[in-house]
């Protein structure tokens, strides 16, 4: 297993945020920017309005591969990150469970992946740590990887571009792990909101806004560890105020040599709140 795989899994997630900030007036406007983008490899989503904290839970059906669904993000009143977690445990492959713990303190975030069986435990652990420069703009991250017991297994190094105030793309430059010159490159649309995200000439991730700026679907896909296909859909049903999604309805697909071997569904809430 190459750990460019790994790499993958520090981003499966879909607890994530980036939001925009415009009321705290303890900063200026381009800090607020300047945090935002920040924000961007780290959260690989986008929210309105001066949010404070979000909480998500999920309603799982008995039957299916979802078992847990659940995180927490903080945010200070400039926008800078403060608390990143989740957690997520399901079902694959003949009963094996797997378990992805995201904890963070401010731009250093530790991953825990677990697999279980009945007769084994396998635990792989990744820590992201980012460096910013003299305008507090995030420039490049360090991501050292572990095995079970803690002994290191490989360290890869990226720096991260810009094209004005946002993040365009993320090369590994440096890997002890054969990744060398893996690239993840962002693009938005016209509102400066994020629309993919595309690792290596693969859509990774995909939003769909509408007129009236509501955030309609979501859709992340990635290769797992077992060379499956893993694919996310959520499709917004429910919005705040500020058109935040309230409740996703989303839709799991997990394909092998181009066959759906599963598909689940689950029902995933957001609890928003603002610095008002």
């Amino acid at each position: 297993m190459k750990l460019s795989l790994l790499f993958i899994f520090s981003l499966y997630t879909l607890f994530v945020s980036l939001p925009v900030f415009a009321t705290s007036t303890s900063c200026t406007d381009r800090q607020k920017q300047v945090n935002l983008s920040n924000n961007m490899p780290v959260m690989l989503e986008f929210y309105y309005g001066p949010i404070k904290s979000i909480i998500i839970t999920s309603r799982l059906p008995e039957k299916g591969r979802f078992k847990a669904y659940k995180g927490e993000i903080q945010f200070d009143g400039c926008g800078s990150l403060t608390k990143f977690y989740s957690s997520t445990q399901e079902y694959i492959h003949e009963r094996i469970e797997t378990n992805l713990v995201r904890m963070s303190t401010p731009y250093n975030i530790k991953y825990k992946y677990q697999l279980k069986s009945l007769h084994k435990i396998y635990t792989l652990y990744l820590n992201e740590l980012y460096d910013k420069n003299n305008q507090n703009q995030i420039i490049n991250k360090t991501a050292h990887f572990y095995d079970g017991d803690g002994s290191p297994i490989g360290t890869d190094f990226s720096k991260i571009f810009y094209d004005g105030s946002k993040i365009v793309s993320e090369t590994i430059i440096e890997s002890s792990a054969e990744n060398q010159g893996s690239t993840i490159y962002y693009s938005y649309d016209n509102e400066g909101r994020l629309l993919k995200a595309i690792d290596n000439d693969e859509v990774m991730l995909e939003f769909n806004y509408g007129e009236d700026g509501k955030i309609l679907h979501q859709m992340q896909i990635f290769t797992s560890m077992y060379d499956d296909i893993r694919e996310y859909d959520s499709t917004c049903q429910e919005w705040d105020k500020y058109n935040n999604c309230l409740t996703w309805n989303m839709v799991s697909e997990v394909r092998k040599d181009n066959t759906v071997i599963d598909t689940s569904t689950a029902i995933v809430y957001n609890k928003f709140e603002y610095y008002e």
